[in-house]
């Protein structure tokens, strides 16, 4: 009797263990196994970055990109820079097949059509480069603070041209270093599952009120504009995004003349002369800099030419007091 005793005893301790290994096995995996993660860009004219992109996003951890094609007809497919290892983890879309004009467009319909089979999407542009301080992607995003999170915004961080007039064929990281400037201006990491969901510019828009905005620590926002860019709340502690805005000062010009059909037209000039002030608010002003951006846009920059001769005189003025 006893001996019977004895055996149930061992048997139900083994079952009792058995449910505990199955409980535990199955709370490892579903927390490390099962979180996917897409991201979903546009580019045009990027071929120069777009392998180095690819590449970044598939070590941090993205399971699959969603890149949609913006380049002119007839010229060379971003699909052309694919590193043929990652053939099963990018899918190419062109824009012109999908009727996509515009970004917020692309973002919106990587989203409608894969929302049911990732758990998070990475909304960037094609220099925009997601950083974690101190954390992988996939144990980032498993962060218990962020369970209540359907929309985590990180803050966009600028590079400066480090006085480069071109382009040299090197990786954006060696060219461009620290120190990164913060930015006013935020983007979103989205929760999949959200039905109806749209997206504009920087942040989802036209969701259900009841999704939750956090900062990139998992902090809930206390705005009810889901669609805000820019919050004094958010910090850079966590995630932010490294934007390589500028480049070289060739870069830069190449980039925003891209998007102008009619180059010389005066709107088209009264823009650019626009993004030139934010350019030389957040870059060093120089001769070799105004004189190129001169001869390539056929523009007058005497204004900056000026504010450059202002500056050297304080400078000069500064230092004879110094001396």
């Amino acid at each position: 009797m006893d001996k019977i005793i004895s055996k149930k005893c061992i048997y139900i301790i083994f079952l009792v263990y058995l449910l505990f290994i199955c409980f535990k096995m199955n709370n490892f995996f579903s927390k490390n196994e099962f979180i996917k993660v897409a991201l979903c860009t546009m580019g045009k004219k990027e071929n120069l970055y777009s392998r180095e992109f690819m590449d970044y996003y598939i070590k941090l951890g993205v399971d699959h990109l969603f890149i949609y094609d913006n380049n002119e007809p007839f010229t060379e497919k971003i699909e052309a820079t694919l590193d043929r290892k990652y053939k099963e983890k990018i899918t190419f879309l062109e824009t012109k097949n999908l009727n996509i004009n515009h970004q917020s467009e692309a973002f919106t319909n990587c989203y409608q059509n894969n929302y049911k089979n990732f758990n998070w999407f990475i909304m960037v542009d094609m220099d925009e480069y997601l950083y974690l301080v101190d954390n992988s992607l996939k144990n980032y995003l498993k962060d218990k603070k962020l369970s209540k999170c359907d929309f985590i915004k990180v803050h966009w961080a600028n590079s400066q041209d480090n006085n480069f007039l071109y382009y040299e064929p090197k990786s954006l990281f060696e060219r461009f270093k620290k120190p990164y400037i913060k930015s006013k201006y935020v983007k979103s990491i989205i929760r999949g599952n959200i039905s109806n969901l749209l997206y504009w510019v920087h942040s989802p828009y036209f969701s259900p009120i009841k999704n939750v905005s956090c900062t990139n620590e998992g902090n809930i926002i206390n705005s009810k504009n889901i669609n805000i860019e820019s919050i004094k709340q958010i910090n850079m502690n966590k995630a932010y995004l490294i934007h390589f805005r500028f480049k070289s000062t060739e870069e830069f010009i190449n980039k925003y003349k891209r998007g102008y059909g009619n180059w010389y037209s005066n709107k088209t000039k009264i823009a650019l002369l626009e993004r030139l002030t934010t350019y030389f608010e957040e870059n060093k002003i120089t001769h070799e800099k105004i004189d190129y951006i001169e001869k390539e846009l056929k523009l007058n920059l005497s204004i900056y030419r000026e504010k450059l001769k202002i500056n050297s005189t304080y400078n000069n003025k500064h230092q004879l007091i110094l001396n």
